[in-house]
């Protein structure tokens, strides 16, 4: 029997057939509930503290002194948002292109991260029109010719966990040659294991990366600051979680987040929803470790294999 005659002859087939075409959310939430939870979902910040401040006078010493090194830090402690941010105190973009000055790049590696990956990063953070066109010679000569018109004084590398050798030799090679300071960023397998290689090609890339810096996790009074932080800017006043009034809470969150502040921003946009399908809960330490116990807690710290 077609779908058509199944619902004529049961008039309760319709009625669930119709209850069908509303979405999961819809029928789990009402319209203004799911439209709060969407808003919350893509909520994305980042509070620089003092850690920050820290961060960017190294980087400052770094590019008086003209000296290349290395930033590490635990997956979601929020370097590269620190990156990004250290970049706008320097940098004016106008649209997609920045403008001249652009004494500071900020540029990301992704997956591969050979030396066309590289030059095609550093060239779509500038905003040139032909970041992805020609050999790898034309990239490199395009990028070097663009880092001299800029007045670059410090080139900063993101995700530089995925340089290859030879990415880390052009690098290099930006360095001795144009005498801009390169910083790599990366994880803490970038220092432990990558720059500490015994291979003989890994020993050049070693001896010009010697400056170090460790971005530092989250204490217990900034994880507080960052909570109300973000409180402030997602939730309207009568909805506040006021999680730092709840010692227990915050202390849930320490542990959960290992001190990350990516994590910690997750864990809050869950308890705000939380929140949203259950008003009545209560946030202390023991519920949410009822209603989160499942979730791992981070490994902040890689170590290396002897």
């Amino acid at each position: 029997m077609s779908e058509t005659n199944l619902a004529q002859a049961n008039p309760e087939f319709q009625q669930q057939s119709n209850a069908g075409f509303q979405t999961a959310e819809e029928q789990r939430r009402s319209p203004q509930a799911q439209a709060e939870v969407e808003r919350i979902g893509k909520a994305n910040t980042y509070l620089p503290l003092d850690r920050d401040t820290k961060l960017f006078d190294w980087l400052d010493d770094q590019r008086d002194a003209k000296l290349c090194g290395y930033v590490t830090s635990a997956t979601g402690s929020g370097l590269l948002k620190a990156c990004q941010l250290y970049r706008t105190q320097y940098v004016k973009r106008r649209g997609t292109l920045l403008e001249v000055p652009a004494t500071v790049i900020y540029a990301e590696i992704e997956q591969h991260g050979g030396p066309t990956d590289l030059y095609c990063s550093i060239l779509e953070e500038i905003g040139h029109p032909l970041a992805y066109i020609g050999t790898l010679r034309d990239l490199r000569s395009r990028a070097w010719g663009t880092l001299k018109g800029y007045g670059v004084k410090i080139l900063i590398i993101g995700n530089a966990d995925y340089l290859t050798l030879e990415s880390f030799n052009e690098l290099i090679d930006v360095f001795t040659k144009m005498r801009i300071p390169v910083i790599l960023v990366g994880t803490y397998y970038l220092g432990d294991n990558i720059l500490e290689r015994a291979s003989l090609p890994y020993v050049r890339v070693h001896d010009s990366f010697l400056e170090s810096y460790e971005f530092p996790n989250l204490i217990e009074e900034e994880i507080s600051e960052v909570v109300d932080d973000w409180e402030i800017k997602f939730l309207p006043e009568h909805r506040r979680l006021n999680l730092t009034q709840i010692d227990s809470a915050i202390s849930f969150l320490r542990i959960r987040s290992g001190g990350l502040i990516e994590p910690l921003y997750d864990l809050l946009r869950k308890i705000a929803i939380l929140k949203i399908d259950e008003p009545h809960f209560e946030l202390n330490q023991s519920n949410l470790t009822k209603r989160f116990g499942r979730r791992k807690e981070p490994k902040v710290k890689f170590k290396r294999k002897n």
